[in-house]
C-alpha cells in the first residue's frame, strides 16, 4: 500500500499545484499552502517509499524464517537460547534426580586430581568473579602560578578539581566490588566446585562454605567462605551448580524448601521419592 500511495500522493500534489497556478493564488495564506503542497509532493513519496522498503524487508525476513533460513546473527541467537534451555533442563533434571535419590550421570575429568570418592557431574564454561576491595595509589598534582589574581585562582581551582577527580576515581576503584570477571571453566563434583581461571585450577570445597545464595532465576550463584573472598558464578550452567551446591551444603530438604530454587520446581511440586531408595554414594 505505501508503494502504491507514493506516486498517488505526488500526482495529487501536482494537480493541486496546477489548480493553484491557473487561479494565480500566490499571495497571503495561499502562498503558504503552495509551499506546503510542494513539501508534501517531495517528502510524502519519500516517506512512503521508506515505509514500503521497511515493510518489504520485514516481510522478506519473515518469509526466509518460515523456510528455516536465518541470518548469522539470528542463528547465533537461536543457538544461545537453545543452549540456555538445555542447561536449564539439566538443572531441573538434577534437582529432580536428587529429590528422587537417584545418582546423576557422571563424567571423567582427566586434568583434575580427584579427592577420594570424588565424582564429577559437569564440565562447562561459566562466568567467574570474586568480591573484595584493594589498595589503589594515585598522584596528587601541584603547580606554581604567577600573574594576575584571576589567573592564579583559576589555576589553583583547576588543580584542586583534578586532584579531587583523581581521588574519587581511586576510591571507586579501591572499594569492595566484584573483580576478576572472566569466562572460566567450571567443574561440579560431589565435594567441591572447581574453577579454572587463566589456566589455574581453584578449588572451592562445599565444606568450607559459610553461606550460599542460589539465584537460578538470575542465572547466578554466590558462595561465601570464612578464609577467602566470595565467589560468583554466572551463565547458563550456574543453576546446575546452584542445585548441587545447595544440596551438598544444606541437604535434601533445602531442595524442597529453599525459595531461591523456586523457578526450578515443577508447577505441582517435585515427585515424592519412592519406597525403594537407590544408592547415591557417588553424590554423597
Amino acid at each position: 500500500m505505501p508503494l502504491v500511495a507514493a506516486p498517488a500522493v505526488f500526482l495529487a500534489c501536482v494537480l493541486v499545484l496546477d489548480a493553484l497556478n491557473r487561479h494565480e493564488l500566490y499571495h497571503g495564506a495561499w502562498a503558504f499552502l503552495v509551499l506546503l503542497v510542494v513539501a508534501v509532493a517531495f517528502l510524502g513519496p519519500v516517506a512512503l517509499l521508506a515505509v514500503a522498503i521497511a515493510k518489504g524487508a520485514r516481510t522478506f525476513r519473515e518469509h526466509r524464517r518460515s523456510r528455516g533460513r536465518f541470518s548469522a546473527t539470528e542463528r547465533a541467537e537461536i543457538g544461545r537460547r537453545d543452549a540456555a534451555a538445555h542447561a536449564w533442563a539439566k538443572a531441573q533434571g538434577l534437582h529432580r534426580q536428587l529429590l528422587a535419590r537417584e545418582v546423576p550421570p557422571t563424567l571423567r575429568v582427566w586434568d583434575v586430581v580427584p579427592y577420594a570418592g570424588e565424582e564429577f557431574f559437569c564440565d562447562v564454561p561459566a562466568g567467574y568473579a570474586r568480591y573484595y576491595g584493594t589498595t589503589v595509589s594515585y598522584t596528587q598534582t601541584s603547580g606554581f602560578y604567577y600573574g594576575r589574581p584571576s589567573f592564579v585562582l583559576t589555576g589553583l581551582a583547576v588543580t584542586a578539581i583534578a586532584n579531587a577527580a583523581e581521588r574519587s576515581a581511586a576510591q571507586a576503584q579501591a572499594r569492595e566490588q566484584w573483580r576478576e570477571r572472566c569466562v572460566s571453566r567450571l567443574v561440579v563434583s560431589n565435594h567441591r566446585l572447581l574453577v579454572q581461571v587463566h589456566g589455574r585450577w581453584l578449588s572451592f570445597d562445599y565444606s568450607a562454605m559459610t553461606a550460599v545464595f542460589p539465584e537460578p532465576g538470575g542465572w547466578a550463584l554466590v558462595c561465601q567462605f570464612s578464609s577467602t573472598e566470595p565467589l560468583l558464578l554466572t551463565g547458563d550452567h550456574a543453576p546446575f551448580a546452584a542445585v548441587m551446591t545447595l544440596y551438598r551444603t544444606h541437604g535434601e530438604q533445602a531442595l524442597r524448601d529453599h525459595p531461591g530454587l523456586e523457578p526450578l520446581r515443577p508447577v505441582h511440586g517435585p515427585a515424592s521419592p519412592g519406597s525403594e531408595v537407590a544408592s547415591d554414594q557417588r553424590v554423597r
